[in-house]
C-alpha cells in the first residue's frame, strides 16, 4: 500500500470553509478600492494584509486534505482543482495581494491597472476596478496555481501528520510572521520611493494596532476554526483513501 498524505476528504467536506474564506479575500480586496479605503478606520487595512497570510497557509493545509479524484492527477494543475470554493479562496487571494503590490507601487502589467483615472466618476472608477480586480478571474486563477497553489499544498503537506489543531496553530503562526515581514518590507520600499502615505499598510499599522490585531484574530480565527470543526466532522465520516494499484 502507498502511503499518500493526500486523499482523505471529498472537496464539498470543507466547501464552506472554502466559501467563507474567499469571502473574506473578496472583503480585501474591495477595501483596495479608493471609495471605500478612505472611510476604513485607521488599522484596517494592514489587519487585513496580515490576516490573508496566515489565513492563506491554512487554506493550503486543508486544500492539501482534498482529494479531488484519481482521475485528476494527471491533468495540469489549474484542471485538477474540481472544486469553485477552493478556486475562489484562492484566487481571490492572489488577486488582493497582486492589487496591493500594484498599488503600493503605482505599477501596472501592460494593460492591467486596478487603479482608475481619477478623473473618472465615481460608478466608472468603481466599474474600472472590478474590471482589472474580480474580472480578471480566470488569468488570475492560472496565475495562482503556478504560483501560489503549489507552495502551500506543500507546506501543508509537511505538516499533515500533526493534529489538526497544531498544524493550523503552526501554520497561522508561521503566517503572521510572513506578513509581519510583508509589512515591514513594504513600508521599508514606500519610504524609498516616496509612495503616499495613504497607500502604506505600515502606518495604518502604527496608527491603530489594536484594531489591526482584532481583525487579524477576526480574519483568521472564525474561518480556521470553522475548518478545523468541518474537518473533524466530515473526516471521521470519509472512509480511508483506497490504496493505490501497485
Amino acid at each position: 500500500m502507498a502511503d499518500t498524505p493526500r486523499g482523505r476528504l471529498a472537496p464539498k467536506s470543507l466547501a464552506p470553509f472554502f466559501v467563507l474564506a474567499a469571502l473574506f479575500h473578496l472583503a480585501c480586496i474591495a477595501t483596495r478600492f479608493d471609495g471605500v479605503a478612505g472611510h476604513l478606520p485607521p488599522g484596517v487595512a494592514a489587519g487585513l494584509l496580515l490576516a490573508t497570510f496566515p489565513l492563506l497557509l491554512v487554506e493550503g493545509y486543508f486544500e492539501s486534505r482534498l482529494d479531488y479524484g484519481g482521475t485528476l492527477e494527471s491533468l495540469p494543475l489549474w484542471m485538477q482543482i474540481d472544486s469553485k470554493p477552493v478556486k475562489a479562496a484562492f484566487t481571490f487571494a492572489f488577486t488582493y495581494l497582486s492589487i496591493v503590490l500594484l498599488q503600493t507601487f503605482d505599477i501596472s502589467i501592460g494593460p492591467v491597472d486596478p487603479t482608475p483615472p481619477e478623473s473618472f466618476p465615481p460608478a466608472t472608477r468603481a466599474m474600472w476596478f472590478a474590471g482589472f480586480s474580480v474580472g480578471m478571474c480566470f488569468p488570475n486563477y492560472l496565475a495562482t496555481t503556478s504560483l501560489l497553489v503549489p507552495p502551500l499544498r506543500a507546506l501543508g503537506r509537511v505538516v499533515q501528520k500533526l493534529p489538526g489543531v497544531v498544524a493550523v496553530v503552526l501554520l497561522a503562526a508561521l503566517g503572521v510572521g510572513v506578513g509581519y515581514g510583508a509589512l515591514f518590507l513594504l513600508h521599508s520600499q514606500t519610504v524609498s520611493e516616496e509612495v503616499a502615505a495613504t497607500q502604506s499598510a505600515w502606518e495604518s499599522f502604527t496608527s491603530n494596532p489594536a484594531i489591526a490585531i482584532a481583525v487579524v484574530f477576526a480574519g483568521l480565527l472564525v474561518p480556521a476554526l470553522f475548518g478545523l470543526v468541518l474537518e473533524k466532522v466530515r473526516g471521521d465520516a470519509e472512509p480511508e483513501p483506497r490504496p493505490d494499484d501497485d
